[in-house]
């Protein structure tokens, strides 16, 4: 399976300008997921969000991780929520983030419900929305899980995107070690802010299994799309390895 992470060169306080300029930056058909970043729909109204996540389906022809927006909550506040929908704009999925943290919490934003996860062509995939990646305890009882596909909005207070980098990038390859899977990460590209707040630029894919030892992280950090394979036959093989030798 092919998975098209998506870094947008900036980020607007609009959830329709942000959607218009990643349908600009996709080639429709040049994979079979896409997963874009936290807070693509900004504060988009629900209707509005599921419904811009469902074109870009549509128009792309292939599932979307609709990255998140904010969403207001029965008992006051906001929740940072996302949704999946399938490459005929079929809703797959809705997720929550449950660790909101700095910014957020200051602001407003509660803590969701995590999401159950959804399948794709046999396989089983899980959102975690940025944060929610840094606890271990979000993917226990999940074992077997094929892929973690992280949207994320890396908020940084380093001087500069390359500690944070090595962090995330650290984070992702220890999960998908632990966990035999998989950890797709979408971020803003690493001129962004976000209220002031710099973003560190973290996209990339997390391999327990690669080829070569430099091919633990795969990261782009200044490409808008980078297109990278799921080996799952491989993925498979890994898994029995570690089960004969006592690792599972």
């Amino acid at each position: 399976m092919q998975i098209i992470l998506v870094q947008p060169p900036r980020y607007s306080s609009d959830g329709h300008a942000n959607f218009d300029t990643i349908e600009g930056l996709v080639t429709p058909r040049s994979a079979e997921l896409m997963l874009l970043p936290e807070l693509a729909g900004a504060s988009l109204p629900r209707a509005d969000y599921l419904a811009r996540v469902r074109e870009l389906a549509r128009g792309a022809g292939m599932a979307v991780v609709g990255g998140s927006h904010y969403d207001g909550s029965p008992g006051g506040g906001r929740v940072n929520r996302g949704a999946v929908a399938d490459a005929g704009g079929t809703l797959l999925a809705e997720y929550d983030k449950v660790h909101p943290y700095g910014l957020e919490l200051r602001s407003g934003v509660v803590p969701g419900r995590p999401g159950t996860g959804f399948e794709l062509n046999g396989r089983r995939l899980r959102v975690l929305l940025c944060a929610d990646l840094w606890y271990s305890a979000s993917l226990a009882g999940y074992e077997g899980l094929d892929a973690v596909l992280v949207p994320a909005f890396s908020v940084t207070r380093w001087e500069g995107p390359a500690p944070a980098r090595q962090l995330w990038q650290h984070m992702s390859v220890a999960r998908a070690y632990e966990f035999m899977t998989y950890v797709a990460v979408s971020d803003w590209h690493h001129e962004t802010t976000y209220h002031g707040h710099p973003c560190a630029g973290v996209t990339g894919l997390a391999n327990p299994c690669p080829r070569t030892h430099a091919g633990f992280f795969t990261g782009p950090p200044e490409a808008a799309v980078s297109v990278h394979e799921l080996d799952f036959a491989r993925l498979d093989a890994f898994r029995r390895d570690r089960a004969e030798r006592g690792f599972r």
